[in-house]
């Protein structure tokens, strides 16, 4: 087989040098803060929005669509501002 499909939540592929996660999220459910430290992360909306927080200081609404890139060693933490589904790809650094 040439594709295979991903299905499920939490750490969906896990290869030598990325992983990727899929995270549903209802209205309101939180994202704790927590850090990645030995990756570079894409977190991508794929449904819904939700405001991220870098740092806790540097703020950011995404909606679907929007990708969001930053190092690993920085905390995030999150809160869906509506049914929200996402895409974590933490690429090994």
């Amino acid at each position: 087989m040439i594709a295979k499909e991903l299905n499920g939540l939490g750490i969906i592929l896990q290869e030598k040098n990325f992983a990727l996660a899929k995270k549903v999220l209802k209205k309101d459910e939180k994202i704790q803060k927590h850090n990645h430290p030995t990756a570079n992360i894409l977190f991508t909306v794929v449904k819904g929005e939700i405001l991220v927080s870098i740092n806790e200081d540097e703020k950011h609404l995404l909606t679907s669509g929007s990708v969001l890139n930053f190092d690993g060693d920085n905390f995030i933490s999150a809160i869906a501002k509506d049914d929200t589904e996402v895409l974590v790809t933490l690429i090994n650094k």
